[in-house]
């Protein structure tokens, strides 16, 4: 039995099977070793056994019996095996038999209309989704389901043609008249109708919101921001309640004068303000959120935006101030706290944030209690701002504290299986069990390691660095090191790290044994059984520092490259940090592996600004996409690695030289990679952030610096496209080069078009911020 659990745990699905066989042989008379035979087989995908299985239990059942909760369960648990298994006929007529005795209706109502749809009965399916509305006109699932039936969905693009917008308009009209406050019905129409009816319903839509004061709704509307025509109707509409309710207090000329409340005023400039904030537009959110913040001083959500848009400028200093006073206004807010915590560690204030989190903690509690806690976020945030510092140590501890978690999380359901094969809950358990193999692609898990790669990465690169971010080798420069050179530094950090370590365990157990010795004098055996569960949280807490000073960074980073290969490989940051680890490792087919792997999901993965996340796309093969400026640094390097470096296996070179032809994305024969990289930059020169890529590649080259600086400033600099993010890249590049009257020019042109962002403040000016 044990070793069954164990299994099951593990995934291992197989051998699961063939241990709760040999149980149900030893012990048929338990309902429980029934089903978790059954289990077995279903995660093992045999389905048709597990049928079986079922059904001989089935029938050891009274036939006169009341079906409890638990007998509804495992029938419902069979007919999902049903359809599972393609047998969607079996599992429509045993939907007929069950549906009177099984106690969740809306689910068998549900899946009957599903599975209809699935098999072709088009008007049976639309019949029961309408059923469906009828008990719940709020569920997105079963309008999706309808509008499936009626065959009212969009294309490949997302378009409607007009015959389904005629069609969708006149449901959803009907709908609206019907079910007086179903949202969904107002809101759906706005996604599919255009012109005219699109005004009219958008702003039907709107003035109820904003009379009410609900601060979601640019958030509801935002997903319609991918549409230029859309974008320009609501800012018509808004700039025109904004005016006619500043002179008039209402929405339109055509509506009786002071017909609205002050407070409408306020939430159409914090509509408004969110809208150019969103846009990019900074100067004018602020101003509008001035006027707003001196009409309204205690509208918490005005200073809340206000701080966002200082955040999204990079000036964090001033985006913590702001929140942190937005804050102090409702001190019972813990959405305020949290958001603020965030803000102060973004802004590098760490005593700040911990004073912060630790308003919301007993007082007996210190701040480990926020890992027995798993507040991923915090350890997220703190662990950033610790990397950014150069605190090694401190930023692994928080970020191996986000992979403890997971690690905790997987281990918590191991007391699980017994208990949800005994209550029969057995879909919710089969569910528990497939998201057990996907737990590790949850975004925290993934954030977390892919810093850990980040941190030893540059570890790797400054090896002089301790885990405090001080070293005793000074700056080394690594590239300029003969191999031998760089093997003898190794060894010497290797021997230092070792000595450093003894060093520091003698004192951990030094301090160890002056805690127990404390701890025994204590009187009450309360204040042992506190010390002890303190002491018990501090050790079970990461040591990064330990982390930090590891001989071996790579070989810790290749640990986390290989779990997000398991759990995120659709994610193309996944590959990009493999290449990171592999390249400097100096493993060529690993290397070329992951940037193959980039590319392909960069291929079919549409153009996208990192704003509009939240709005649906649609895979793209498009071979005139614009090629990702990180994954041309990475092809320039490998591709400069296979020329040069003399001590690869000549049968690598060879068969990444094959592998490499067949993939357009890489300079072709002879041709050399200065001018494949000048090629790049010809074709995309009206990118600022593919300029700073063909400029870090010039320099790799081995060019000087006017020729790298060039493929920056240029003539034609300010026709570039440029985003905030890719101009302070493009001035921390050129700082970092030795020509500082470039670099002043270009902090002068960008500090006219960013004025706030402190990055390109002048000097004096950021001495006195």
């Amino acid at each position: 039995k044990d070793l069954s659990l164990l299994q099951v745990q593990r995934g291992l699905y197989d051998g699961f099977q063939e241990s709760r066989r040999q149980i149900l042989l030893l012990k048929s008379d338990q309902k429980i070793n029934w089903i978790g035979y059954a289990v077995g087989n279903h995660m093992a995908k045999d389905y048709q056994k597990c049928l079986h299985i079922l059904d001989t239990f089935i029938k050891t059942l009274d036939k006169d019996k009341v079906w409890d909760y638990q007998d509804s369960e495992m029938f419902l648990y069979r007919n999902q095996i049903l359809e599972e298994s393609g047998d969607l006929m079996g599992a429509l007529k045993d939907l007929d038999e069950i549906e009177n005795d099984a106690r969740d209706k809306q689910h068998i109502w549900f899946r009957r209309a599903t599975i209809q749809a699935g098999m072709g009965d088009l008007a049976s399916a639309e019949a029961g989704f309408r059923k469906l509305l009828e008990v719940n006109n709020e569920n997105h699932a079963y309008h999706k389901g309808l509008q499936q039936a009626m065959g009212l969905v969009p294309d490949s693009e997302g378009k409607y043609t007009e015959m389904q917008i005629k069609t969708l308009s006149e449901l959803y009209d009907g709908f609206k008249a019907k079910w007086k406050y179903c949202t969904y019905a107002k809101r759906f129409p706005l996604t599919f109708t255009h012109g005219d009816d699109f005004k009219a319903r958008v702003d039907a839509y709107m003035r109820p919101k904003l009379r009410k004061g609900v601060p979601s709704l640019f958030r509801d509307l935002k997903a319609l921001y991918g549409d230029k025509f859309k974008v320009s109707v609501i800012e018509e509409f808004v700039k025109a309640y904004y005016a006619n309710l500043k002179s008039k207090r209402r929405f339109s000329e055509k509506d009786e004068p002071d017909s609205e409340t002050p407070n409408v005023f306020v939430w159409v400039l914090y509509y408004l303000a969110s809208h150019y904030e969103f846009l990019g537009q900074y100067e004018e959110a602020l101003k509008l959120l001035d006027e707003g913040i001196a009409h309204t001083p205690t509208a918490i959500d005005l200073y809340v935006l206000k701080a966002r848009a200082y955040k999204h400028l990079r000036d964090y200093q001033t985006a913590y101030e702001i929140l942190n006073f937005a804050r102090e206004l409702d001190l019972a807010d813990r959405y305020l706290n949290t958001k603020c915590v965030r803000y102060a560690f973004r802004a590098g204030k760490v005593q700040d944030a911990e004073r912060i989190v630790k308003l919301f903690l007993r007082e007996t509690d210190t701040l480990d209690s926020l890992f027995e806690m798993q507040a991923m976020w915090y350890e997220v945030s703190a662990g950033l701002c610790h990397f950014k510092q150069g605190n090694f140590g401190q930023a692994l501890t928080k970020f191996y504290s986000v992979e403890k978690h997971f690690e905790d999380i997987s281990e918590d359901q191991f007391d699980f299986h017994t208990w949800c094969l005994r209550k029969s809950t057995l879909r919710a358990y089969v569910d528990m069990l497939k998201y057990q193999e996907v737990l590790r692609g949850h975004r925290f898990f993934k954030k977390a390691a892919n810093n850990i790669i980040k941190v030893y990465t540059t570890i790797f690169d400054k090896p002089q660095k301790t885990a405090d971010g001080s070293g005793e080798d000074g700056d080394v420069d690594m590239e300029k090191l003969t191999p031998k050179e760089r093997r003898a530094l190794k060894k010497r950090q290797k021997r230092l790290a070792a000595k450093a370590k003894k060093k520091q365990e003698a004192e951990e157990a030094k301090k160890k044994a002056a805690k127990d010795a404390e701890d025994a004098q204590k009187g009450t055996a309360s204040a042992q059984s506190e010390a002890a569960k303190a002491s018990t949280l501090k050790e079970s807490i990461p040591d990064g520092k330990k982390y930090a000073e590891s001989p071996d960074p790579l070989g810790q980073a290749t640990k986390m490259v290989k779990e997000l290969q398991l759990y995120a490989a659709k994610d193309i940051d996944t590959h990009i940090a493999a290449f990171e680890v592999y390249i400097r490792k100096k493993r060529c087919l690993l290397s070329l592996q992951a940037l193959k792997k980039a590319l392909k999901i960069y291929a079919t993965t549409p153009p996208r600004d990192k704003k509009y996340k939240h709005i649906p796309t649609h895979t793209t093969t498009s071979s005139n996409k614009t090629p990702n400026p990180t994954l041309h640094c990475h092809i320039v390097l490998l591709s400069k690695t296979l020329r040069e470096e003399k001590e690869l296996d000549p049968l690598v070179v060879k068969i990444c030289a094959l592998e490499t032809k067949a993939i357009s994305e890489f300079p072709v024969g002879s041709k050399s990679l200065t001018e494949f990289n000048d090629e790049f930059l010809k074709a995309n020169s009206s990118s600022l952030k593919h300029r700073v890529a063909a400029a870090r590649c010039r320099k790799l080259l081995g060019a000087d610096d006017d020729k790298a600086a060039a493929a920056i400033v240029d003539d034609k600099l300010a026709d570039v496209a440029a985003d905030l993010d890719s101009c302070v890249e493009a001035y921390e590049f050129l700082k970092g080069l030795k020509l500082p009257d470039k670099a002043e020019s270009l902090r002068s042109i960008f500090h006219k078009k960013y004025p706030i962002t402190p990055d390109f403040k002048p000097p004096a000016s950021k001495k006195d911020s």
